[in-house]
């Protein structure tokens, strides 16, 4: 036993010699050096030769057996089943573990599970054998299985064709494996695709390996260290193509068993978010391989080391090899067929090297499945070609399978993703060469500090030494890989018992001073704390008011939840948390990363001081001592646009963290403070890059919440002012219809009792909509101060000039809505679907302060924000704005014309001037479209009495110009595109525009003016009735008791002397609709179907909401002659929605035309 002893440990000493020692020969032979001590490569050159013309020899007697021979080695195979049973090799009889069972020594395997249930391991078994290539050169077998419905729920629903290959002169054999779903299989998330090789036990005893990048995941195996002729097996991988999650994703080598495997998926280091997962007939092909186990040996135990370096050697001929041209799946790409990539990346951060063009010096630049930034470390479906740039940042991506793929990039040293902004087609021989691409980092200002490299690991962080009793001597001597010692997570409660991580900008050192984890405290009796890491830096000078950013890159998160709280550490909510992320499992693994997450987390200047600051990071999940996060790197900045005497721009800006639960826009706040100005002038920047989900947007307002006590009077025109109630007479008030609606029953103010408060009640058009707001005047306060909320352009707003939205209301609140759908419903969301971009500068809008010095004279302070107002109308657009998207006056256009119109019915068809109409430029469209647009700008103008109109300071662009007329019906769309250019001026010629007309006004109800505001209460007959005090303004239920209701069927009755044969019009235009839905009869109350029915239409709500108009709905209705008769005729308009008060319609005018005689 002694000298058993005394052996294993000399054993052990030389073993690690060996594998050092091996290590620094694979690099010898990467520089391409060679040595005349080593006699190796030449035997084996030699040996090689022999067999260089031998046979490939099948075997196929046996019925459960076949065996393939080239005469180097010898593969023996279960059949149908695919397991390889044994491999024999210079004189060895079976490299594999014989006493393992069949299924138990060389197979693929696959883990897989059905949505919501646990999952699953599957060696792969196969049902039916085929040869497919078989002479005196190369046999290619195939053992496939073909998935059926009976297996559902058993076995993973796949396609599986398992491929071995075995060549004249190769030295092992080559195996590969296509999946295939087709259509019709069931749904399933598959976490790993593995080939697995067990080795015999007593024979191999030293690993070339650990779990490494996939980068480097190349070739690892084992030696046998046997007094005899020393053996080695090896896995070489020549192209990471088809292996998951991108080229620094971690993964399994080879491990005690002794074991060697190939990865081709795996949720290791990453958790289920690379799973692949399918879902219920989606269709899937791809193939894994061919990958090579390759055997060599050496004549003596003294040349093992020469093992690894002859299969470093073959690993780069493999390589150099690929796309190899001998397998037979009509799906393995062979070179001919595949593409090619080159360009150059640059890097350009304003805030570095003064904003120059950098050269990507190692960037890491990829084909992968379109996505977003960054979607390939957890796209794991597709294909992958990754390359690393020069140093002067050129790349070139070779042998990519055709196909559709987006290049995504990452730059050591910088923060961020890069995606190229369009999609990459790859075609078979095709070769793309891109211009120079530029990668603007994310960055909201300058550097105050920062902590770490940005490289994607927590590796320049302090890793301590490991426990003495739990060593791996393998990583003792290298530094480097100390991280892979085991327990690390525990040296962190051993370090810091008691307090927590404290690190100071300025006198930390982040090698030192960071611990590469941010784990749990180790308590008694296995229990844990979380932990709470402290960054204490000085801020020496006065506070800027603007927006600080602190960016904070994770390089792994293992069942965590990071809060971050600045200068209050119990503050509730922190102000940042992930919320519960990350299955990297990195810690527990001994990995110094996982998935890479970054965040921007913007932060009000008021939350810092100056003077010493502290920044609190809790990592707040402690249930075991793997939860945690490595950090990559951290920086904090801020951003002012400009600081002088004379104007201070500050920008608050947040970029999308990809979060699901954001807003899926990159938006700018700036506010402007200007000497001089009493007031705060605002705007925002919304942005949305390529990449960036579907969503849709109800409202965009700014919005003023003024102290309860102070502000009473409100006002928002000259004749729309008043002492308004509080919060507290609202609340104790009594709740009408809806929430809004609210019966004044106990004010503070006597004089309010009784009165109904509606905050929909001071909605104002946009047109209207340019100044309203608040004064105080309560005696206790001698100076009476106004804050006005003023609007000079309503160019960015949506709907037009004749939509409405909310101004001020009791709160006191004062808003500037800058988009809504209120008064118009989803019609006008702004939907942007996925990928689609946008950018749109809203504002800048003024924040007016004024004030008297004594007595509460509110119309003094009324009429100066109203000559106020006029100022910043005549000053508009703005020229200090210093954002490149507002477009100043030097950039805008101009367009003047002429309207006129001509119907041929009135005024014996002479061109009329468009007295009065409403001329504008707004996105191109269909005529009317105007008003449900919300995406582009809108540029609108009146009409002089004769017609003359000029549309001024318009953002350049395409537009195409619509009008409408009062008294008119219908809309009108110039016919041609308008472009509009910094500085020109478009004169139009007269525009002539011809309403809907088919014949001769029979009769008509109201004036079309596109609102309600003429009529009255119903009761109808064209010959006798006035509109204003017989129709009612809308067409709504009847209540007909405990808050139920009827529809309503009113009735138009005129009377025809004579029927003309031929086609009547009825033109109905309706100013509002609000979940309705109006059916037309003509002479039968209940005619099936009705003539016309305008179906389900129209959200307005601004019956509700005390308005007169929502959307405008035009139709023209033909009415065949016959339905009419000579004497009365009676038209039924039926509203059948009934469900509350607020359904209905408003009409805006009514005309029945005679066929032309």
């Amino acid at each position: 036993m002694m000298e058993k002893e005394k052996v294993g440990g000399r054993r052990s000493k030389r073993v690690f010699f060996l594998w050092w020692f091996g290590m620094t020969l694979r690099l010898f032979f990467l520089l391409g050096a060679c040595s005349e001590k080593i006699t190796f490569r030449r035997g084996l050159r030699e040996t090689s030769k022999n067999y260089s013309h031998s046979v490939v020899m099948l075997n196929t007697n046996n019925r459960q057996e076949l065996v393939v021979d080239n005469g180097i080695v010898s593969v023996t195979f279960s059949r149908p089943e695919g397991y390889i049973l044994g491999m024999s090799y210079n004189g060895i009889d079976n490299i594999l573990e014989d006493e393992n069972e069949d299924q138990d020594r060389g197979y693929l395997d696959v883990v897989w599970n059905t949505p919501g249930k646990p999952s699953n391991f599957q060696r792969i078994h196969g049902t039916n054998f085929s040869v497919i290539a078989a002479d005196e050169n190369m046999v290619e077998l195939s053992f496939s299985r073909t998935w059926t419905s009976s297996m559902n729920g058993s076995s993973v629903p796949m396609n599986i064709d398992m491929r071995y290959i075995l060549r004249s002169g190769d030295s092992g054999f080559y195996s590969y494996a296509i999946f295939d779903r087709p259509e019709g299989l069931p749904a399933v998330e598959v976490d790993q695709i593995r080939i697995v090789y067990k080795l015999k036990k007593d024979r191999w005893m030293t690993n070339t390996s650990t779990h490494v990048k996939t980068w480097l995941n190349t070739v690892h195996g084992w030696l046998s260290l046997d007094s005899g002729a020393s053996v080695g097996f090896w896995m070489i991988t020549p192209s990471n193509e088809f292996r998951n999650a991108g080229p620094i994703k971690q993964d399994l080598t080879s491990h005690v068993g002794p074991i060697t495997l190939s990865m081709f998926v795996s949720t290791h280091y990453a958790g289920k978010e690379v799973t692949m997962a399918f879902q219920g007939g989606e269709t899937y092909k791809k193939v894994f391989g061919p990958v090579f186990a390759y055997v060599n040996s050496a004549s003596s135990e003294n040349d093992t080391l020469s093992l690894w370096s002859d299969a470093a050697q073959q690993q780069s001929k493999e390589v150099r090899s690929w796309p190899y041209d001998f397998p037979k799946s009509e799906d393995f790409f062979p070179p001919n067929q595949r593409g090619i990539v080159l360009g150059r990346l640059l890097v350009k951060d304003w805030y570095f090297r003064g904003g120059r063009l950098l050269y990507a010096n190692n960037a890491y630049v990829g084909l992968a499945l379109p996505g977003d930034a960054g979607s390939w470390q957890i796209e794991s479906k597709g294909y992958q070609f990754w390359t690393q740039a020069d140093t002067k940042g050129f790349f070139l991506i070779s042998n990519i399978v055709p196909g559709d793929y987006n290049l995504y990039a990452w730059v050591p040293g910088f923060i961020g993703d890069y995606r190229y902004n369009a999609t990459i087609t790859i075609t078979p021989g095709g070769v793309i060469k891109l211009d120079s691409l530029v990668y603007i980092p994310p960055r909201n200002g300058p550097t105050i500090w920062e902590i770490g490299f940005p490289d994607r690991t927590a590796a320049e962080f302090y890793v301590p030494d490991p426990y003495p009793t739990l060593m791996n001597k393998l990583y003792n001597e290298q530094r480097r890989d100390k991280f892979r010692q085991y327990g690390l997570w525990e040296r962190y409660t051993d370090l810091y018992p008691n307090d927590d991580l404290v690190y100071t900008i300025g006198v930390s050192k982040y090698n030192k001073d960071w611990f590469f984890a941010h784990v749990s405290r180790s308590t008694e009796n296995k229990t844990y704390q979380p932990t709470t890491w402290q960054i204490i830096f000085e801020h020496r000078n006065q506070i800027i008011r603007g927006n600080y950013t602190l960016q904070l890159a994770l390089a792994c998160t293992a069942d965590a939840d990071l809060q971050v709280r600045f200068n209050d550490p119990s503050a509730n909510p922190p102000d940042f948390a992930t919320g519960k992320i990350g299955g990297d499992s990195a810690i527990a693994r001994h990995g110094v990363h996982g998935l890479y997450r970054l965040f921007s987390i913007n932060i009000p200047s008021d939350r810092f001081v100056k003077g010493a600051n502290t920044i609190y990071l809790r990592q707040s999940r402690a249930m075991n001592p793997f939860q945690g996060v490595m950090y990559d790197y951290i920086r904090n900045t801020f951003s002012v646009i400009e600081a002088s005497e004379n104007q201070v721009e500050v920008s608050f800006s947040r970029m999308w963290d990809m979060d699901g639960s954001s807003l899926p826009f990159n938006i700018d706040k700036r506010y402007i403070l200007r000497r001089g100005s009493s007031g705060v002038y605002i705007y925002a920047i919304f942005e949305r890059p390529e990449d960036f989900p579907a969503l849709e947007i109800d409202h965009i307002r700014i919005v003023f919440k003024l102290q309860k006590d102070r502000f009473h009077y409100m006002a928002i025109a000259d004749d729309r002012q008043r002492v308004m109630p509080t919060p507290e007479d609202r609340s104790i008030g009594q709740r009408l219809d809806f929430d809004e609606a609210v019966l004044i029953t106990n004010p503070s103010n006597p004089e309010l009792q009784g009165e109904v408060d509606d905050k929909y009640q001071y909605s104002c058009e946009n047109k209207d909509n340019k100044l309203h707001g608040w004064i105080n005047l309560d005696s206790k306060y001698n100076e009476s101060v106004g804050f006005w909320m003023m609007t000079p352009s309503n160019e960015f707003r949506s709907g037009g000039p004749i939509k409405q939205g909310l101004t001020s209301h009791v709160g006191p609140a004062t808003l500037n809505i800058l988009h809504t759908t209120h008064y118009s419903g989803k019609e006008v969301t702004m939907a942007f679907q996925e990928g689609e971009t946008f950018k749109k500068v809203y504002g800048p809008v003024f924040a007016y302060l004024n004030s008297v010095s004594s007595g509460h004279d509110s119309q003094a302070l009324w009429s100066d924000a109203v000559q106020q107002l006029s100022e910043e109308i005549k000053s508009w657009p703005y020229d200090f704005p210093k954002s490149d998207d507002f477009f100043p006056a030097n950039k805008r256009g101009r367009v003047e014309g002429r309207l006129l119109v001509q119907d041929r019915h009135i005024k014996g068809g002479k061109f009329v001037y468009g007295d009065n109409a409403y001329v504008g430029l707004a996105l191109p469209g269909d005529a009317g479209s105007w008003q449900r647009q919300s995406k582009g700008y809108q540029f609108w103008t009146e009409a002089d009495k004769v017609g003359h109109f000029t549309i001024e300071n318009i953002v350049s662009g395409d537009y195409d110009l619509y009008a409408w007329v009062p008294g008119v019906f219908g809309d009108y769309k110039y016919n041609t595109t308008i472009t509009i250019t910094p500085g020109c001026v478009i004169q139009l010629d007269s525009l002539i525009f011809s309403p809907p007309r088919n014949g001769p006004t029979i009769w008509e109800i109201g004036i079309p003016d596109r609102s309600a505001a003429e009529f009255y209460d119903l009761v109808y007959n064209v010959d006798v009735s006035d509109y204003s005090k017989d129709w009612f303004y809308a067409q709504v239920p009847r209540n007909i008791g405990n808050n139920t209701f009827r529809p309503t069927t009113w009735e138009i009755k005129s009377h025809l002397p004579f029927v003309i044969r031929g086609i009547y019009t009825l033109r109905l235009a309706l100013a509002s609709a609000t979940r309705s839905n109006l059916a037309v009869r003509f002479n039968n109350p209940v005619a099936r179907p009705p003539l016309f029915s305008t179906g389900l239409i129209g959200r307005d709500n601004a019956i509700a909401r005390h308005g007169i108009h929502g959307l405008y709905w035009p139709y023209s209705i033909e009415v065949p002659s016959h339905l009419l008769v000579e004497g009365t005729n009676t038209i039924y308009l039926r509203q059948a929605k009934s469900l509350s008060p607020f359904q209905g319609v408003m009409y805006d005018y009514i005309r029945l035309e005679r066929p032309e005689t």
